[in-house]
């Protein structure tokens, strides 16, 4: 099914129209006049993102490249143009191996030139007759690249390895890579030749498909359906963009081992599909995995997703799992259909596709396939759950820093702390831990509604008890304070998510996996008789009393530190020197004059309503604390202590 969704997607979206080009990352442009002089010093160095090279819309070639000796027409790198090594000293102690490189440095060199001379023939283009006079001339010089260099640089260090040097347009020469090369011609950009040479690509393209299909078998397409279909042997395109494949591609496909193939059959015979849904469903797949509206990279695994119909559901769910703004969020609490056609939602389907990566596979993690309203619905009730106070600074200062972090280049540009990425981070120490099936989880307790494994707990809680005995309570700010930032940054620490992270999760898993008898936790501090809970507040309180005593300046560890985590796992050891410590607080604070006795009056008030709550063995003796807290419990420990702490 995920093929055929694939397929049927490809042709909705007209992603089939112009499979002769694609982006093409070109970094030097090589300017000629119309008799194949070079103008200038050297290429012109384009601007980009990549390697700082620009992506053109180049010809490709559907020929396998596997076995190499195979260039590209019009954009190629120094072998195909101008027949030299990428690398000249590899295997240059291995003959045999050189032999073989040389000799298919210089069929890639003859097949780019071939093609030039084959294209001019046909179209009598004046740019590719000065390609072809630039290629002649330099034969006849025997240099076609005098811009080139190998060697070191002009002041070369010590251990300094030789590279390839170009001299540039400026007269500056700067050191290169595996970059692409094309030509201009007059100022004319051949690449952007649409009356000629894209239409002349065209033809070249479609003959070379036709060729292939005239030799393949022939049988049903098990995604269209059709009889009688040209059938592929392999999957092609590869596929690039999957986490943990390799860097040319990976294939959804395959069946290269005797293992994965029955009665007889080669390769996908196994299953046979049509060359052309072949090339739709990978087309499909190559494009959802490049837009930021239909796809979203989360650690390890990529998820793709789309609507059938509708153009935008895609990009509103992107932005909802990856960017969820607190004004977004609340607006969409308030209005989840705003400016929807319920009615149109309720019959549009809605797919998603999680992938990881196994070399050279692509692994299919989780396929869902459901309608637009109910992925919709879900999304909403997975706000819902996540929704809690915010501990710390305003939101208004916790977006404008954000702002601030978008704007100044950081890595994760600020992002929101609902954000899927934000909360999945919130079970490891580095987002480089994090596993699939984490992610998977938490994918799909939102768009699926869910209840993630209760064991997701254990990691949240056990990095929140790390960092609040390292680092103290400010690590559950919304931003995190700068106090515990400093402290972070000096011991050379991953940067955690923030508390609004690790209590909205904390928070939806709990509700979500609530038993009978256990409370609902609400996204604010609320009255209850769980004792775990009121443990957390207990905590808090108590913090908050020695922080008075010691007029906010305390200085080294503090009950928080000390005792958080014998406090949430066994309260009743823990709260036993608690309790003592609070007393001598309060007498410390009453010492401070008529202002320091109704603080410490107002705080013992507080502290005897939740002392109420749990038993007392005698009047004026303590209260009985739980000996212990299952793993839930110290959820709710977790929850009820940053709940208090928001509001006092």
């Amino acid at each position: 099914m995920l093929l055929k969704h694939l397929y049927d997607f490809a042709h909705s979206r007209n992603l089939l129209n112009d499979l002769a080009f694609a982006p093409k990352a070109i970094r030097w442009i090589i300017p000629l006049d119309a008799k194949g002089d070079l103008i200038g010093s050297g290429p012109q160095e384009t601007t980009g993102q990549k390697n700082r090279a620009k992506e053109y819309s180049a010809p490709q070639t559907s020929r396998t490249k596997t076995a190499g000796g195979i260039a590209e027409f019009l954009a190629d790198n120094l072998t195909g143009i101008f027949g030299l090594d990428t690398d000249p000293e590899k295997d240059k102690d291995n003959r045999k191996k050189r032999i073989e490189r040389d000799a298919n440095n210089a069929t890639k060199y003859g097949d780019f030139w071939r093609q030039v001379k084959v294209a001019h023939k046909e179209t009598r283009h004046s740019g590719l007759y000065a390609m072809r006079r630039f290629w002649v001339l330099g034969k006849r010089k025997r240099t076609l690249s005098p811009f080139l260099r190998w060697g070191v640089s002009p002041e070369p260090k010590s251990d300094e390895k030789p590279n390839w040097w170009l001299t540039t347009a400026s007269g500056k020469e700067t050191k290169i890579g595996p970059d692409n090369f094309t030509f201009q011609v007059n100022g004319d950009l051949l690449l952007d030749n649409e009356p000629s040479l894209r239409s002349y690509w065209r033809s070249v393209y479609q003959k070379e498909i036709e060729a292939t299909t005239t030799n393949a078998k022939r049988g049903i397409c098990l995604i269209t359906g059709r009889s009688d279909s040209s059938i592929a042997a392999t999957h092609k395109p590869t596929i690039k963009g999957v986490p943990n494949t390799q860097s040319f591609g990976a294939a959804i496909v395959s069946f290269d081992k005797s293992a994965f193939v029955s009665y007889g059959f080669n390769q996908s015979h196994n299953a046979p599909v049509s060359m052309e849904a072949v090339s739709s469903y990978c087309n499909a797949l190559k494009f959802l995995l490049t837009q930021d509206d239909h796809n979203l990279r989360i650690g390890q695994t990529s998820v793709c997703f789309w609507a059938r119909e509708s153009r935008e559901a895609s990009s509103f769910f992107a932005k909802m799992l990856n960017r969820p703004d607190p004004a977004s969020v609340s607006t969409f609490l308030k209005t989840p259909w705003a400016g929807i056609d319920r009615e149109h939602a309720r019959h549009d389907q809605f797919y998603s596709v999680t992938l990881s990566g196994n070399a050279g596979r692509i692994v299919v993690r989780h396929w869902m396939q459901t309608t637009h309203e109910a992925a919709r619905e879900h999304l909403r009730c997975w706000f819902d759950d996540l929704e809690i106070v915010t501990y710390g600074n305003s939101a208004i200062q916790a977006n404008r820093k954000q702002k601030s972090k978008a704007d100044s280049g950081e890595a994760d540009g600020g992002m929101p702390p609902l954000a899927l990425y934000r909360l999945a981070c919130t079970t490891v120490r580095e987002a480089k831990d994090l596993q699939a099936e984490t992610l998977s989880q938490l994918y799909r307790a939102s768009l699926e509604g869910i209840a993630p494994s209760r064991m997701l707990l254990r990691p949240v809680l056990n990095r929140v008890n790390a960092d609040l005995c390292r680092f103290g309570a400010g690590i559950l700010e919304t931003p995190i304070s700068g106090k515990a930032m400093r402290a972070i940054s000096d011991s050379n620490t991953p940067i955690p998510p923030p508390g609004q992270s690790r209590m909205a999760l904390l928070r939806m898993i709990l509700n979500r996996n609530i038993k009978e008898g256990e409370p609902m936790i609400e996204p604010k501090v609320f009255e209850t008789s769980d004792p775990a809970y009121n443990c957390g507040r207990l905590l808090a309180i108590f913090d908050d009393l020695q922080m008075q005593a010691h007029d906010y300046k305390l200085e080294g560890a503090g009950v928080v530190e000390r005792y958080y985590g014998s406090a949430s796992s066994a309260p009743n050891s823990a709260f036993g020197i608690l309790w003592r410590l609070h007393q001598h607080h309060l007498r410390k604070i009453s010492r401070n004059g008529d202002s320091g006795k109704r603080a410490a009056e107002a705080i013992k008030r507080r502290i005897g309503d939740i002392a109420a709550l749990f038993p007392q063995p005698a009047p004026n003796l303590p209260p009985q604390f739980p000996r212990t807290f299952s793993l839930q419990e110290q959820g709710r420990f977790a929850l009820g202590f940053y709940q208090q702490m928001a509001v006092q």
